[in-house]
Formats: structure tokens, sequence, C-alpha cells
């Protein structure tokens, strides 16, 4: 008896990282928190138009900044997420030690 291979079709959208203007998604989103607060009530409400281009300039050079370390890797800010939960220093130790086994 003769077994087909079964095929199971991989959609792009699942297998591609999800980002915007070619950013990804929590640090392009932080970036314009940071631009709309600086822009909006310290800039174009109170008459402070400078803050207001501050704002877009950041907002602007953040964007190419992001986006090219989103070319260079797509989860550069998971990796760099997780490594923050790692320790400076590990001590060493002379033999590999476990707790004991109580029953």
């Amino acid at each position: 008896m003769e077994e087909e291979i079964r095929v199971a079709p991989v959609r792009r959208s699942l297998t591609r990282p999800q980002l915007i203007f070619g950013c990804d998604r929590v640090p392009f989103f932080l970036l314009l928190l940071i631009c709309m607060a600086l822009g909006l009530p310290g800039g174009i409400a109170s008459g402070n138009y400078v803050n207001a281009i501050l704002a877009v300039i950041l907002f602007v050079v953040g964007v190419k900044i992001l986006g090219s370390l989103a070319k260079y890797d797509p989860d550069a800010m998971q990796v760099f997420r997780r490594a923050m939960q790692y320790q400076d220093a590990y001590l060493a130790s002379s033999r590999v030690s476990q707790p004991d086994k109580k029953y």
C-alpha cells in the first residue's frame, strides 16, 4: 500500500515578523507615544512649535533607526528583552551539586 505525502500550506503571514513602517511593533509604539507627548501638549497645544518640530524630527530619525535594526534582525528586541533576565555573572563552582531528594 502506497502512502501519500501530506502537504500542509504554510502562509507567509504566519512566518513573517510583524512590522509597522519596517519597525518592530513595541518600540515603534513607544517612539510614537514619546513623540506625541513631546509634540502635542508641549508643542502645538501650547504654541511652542519648536517642540512640535523636534517631535517630528525625533520620530523620523527613530523610525529610520528602528527600521535598520529590524532589517538587520527582526527579532532583536525579543532577544534584548530576554537577555535582560539573565544575571550579570554566574558564580563558579567546583562540582555540580544537586539538592537532596526527600522521599
